[in-house]
């Protein structure tokens, strides 16, 4: 049958069905997925459920929000769905992974780029501490200079190995990574054994988990695997104030992971007011005294940081000029490579 042009034109609309529409009318009765790029519990999961309890009552027309769970390639399954595939509509949030900006500038041929994301706000950042036992003998980072300290990690691509690594370059020290554990909990057994002086972690997970050692000092931070020192920790000095040049670079983009943290947005495409309205809904979360009194019950570390904000953060870093990129990238692939 031949097709006049008005049914083409009528067709045309009804390929786009949310032309037009109201943020409030688009979001009414609607499902809105939140993705994340890892499975069940976990930071990232705790974070999507929060936002799943707490934000709707926030969005115009008061839509459902579901979790949705895609593991895989720490994170970059989610990352390439939701840049690539995922609708651009406004019906799919992603509590994206914190190694976006890293993965974008260091790894070959990735998919996605972080400056394309759409970010709506941070939960948390995710700065690390590099811990040490009080059996090491290790005080602070100037000891690590004079001996031998064994750290442990699951893999040598991970930040934990590659910051102390990038600090034996630039400072000196005598890190030696043990890689091979399975994972945090056999990293911790082995340093009680004494067969490792320390390890790396969030210090979101060092506090929530280790809070009584590090008051009693039988563990030790010392080393701020982060843009900056940390709150408490002002004698502690942050990997960025080492190096200089190509290697300072490397440094920043190994911190921005920490300064992403665990942030919710929209992959690029989304219409403005859709953006503008999911800000608003997430600052006006975060203010609500049910979900801080429910972070705070849950020993849930918030230091949160509004969409516009990140979203500097994130320009800022992609706009490290290109031949620095490209030395970082050739650094970066040195440090992984086997000694």
């Amino acid at each position: 049958m031949k097709r006049t042009p008005g049914i083409i034109a009528l067709a045309m609309l009804a390929s786009i069905p949310a032309l037009g529409q109201s943020p409030e009318a688009f979001y009414a009765g609607k499902d809105v997925r939140i993705l994340i790029g890892a499975g069940p519990g976990g930071t990232y999961g705790i974070y999507s459920q929060l936002a799943a309890r707490h934000m709707r009552q926030f969005i115009p027309g008061h839509p459902s929000l579901i979790m949705q769970n895609m593991p895989g390639a720490g994170g970059l399954v989610g990352l390439n769905y939701s840049y690539s595939v995922a609708p651009k509509d406004g019906s799919l949030m992603h509590l994206v992974h914190a190694e976006v900006l890293y993965e974008t500038l260091l790894t070959k041929d990735v998919k996605f780029n972080a400056r394309d994301y759409q970010w709506i706000g941070r939960f948390a950042d995710a700065d690390s501490v590099a811990l040490v036992t009080r059996q090491s003998g290790v005080r602070t980072l100037d000891d690590v200079k004079k001996r031998e300290v064994t750290m442990g990690a699951t893999g040598i691509a991970n930040i934990y190995a590659l910051a102390p690594l990038m600090l034996n370059r630039m400072a000196a020290t005598k890190f030696k990574i043990i890689g091979g554990y399975k994972g945090a909990s056999e990293v911790f057994i082995a340093m009680e054994r004494g067969e490792l002086d320390g390890a790396g972690m969030t210090l979101a997970n060092a506090l929530a988990q280790h809070n009584d050692k590090m008051k009693s000092g039988e563990l030790l931070p010392v080393l701020a695997i982060a843009a900056k020192r940390m709150p408490g920790m002002p004698d502690v000095p942050a990997m960025t104030e080492f190096g200089s040049g190509v290697e300072k670079a490397l440094l920043e983009i190994y911190a921005s992971a920490g300064t992403i943290g665990r942030a919710l947005a929209f992959p690029p495409g989304v219409p403005a007011d859709r953006l503008q309205i999911m800000r608003v809904a997430f600052q006006k979360m975060l203010a609500d005294p049910a979900f801080q009194a429910e972070a705070r019950k849950a020993n849930i570390l918030i230091t949160s940081m509004p969409g516009e904000e990140l979203a500097a953060e994130v320009n800022r870093i992609m706009s490290t000029p290109a031949d620095q990129i490209a030395a970082a990238r050739a650094l970066h692939e040195d440090l992984l490579k086997p000694k």
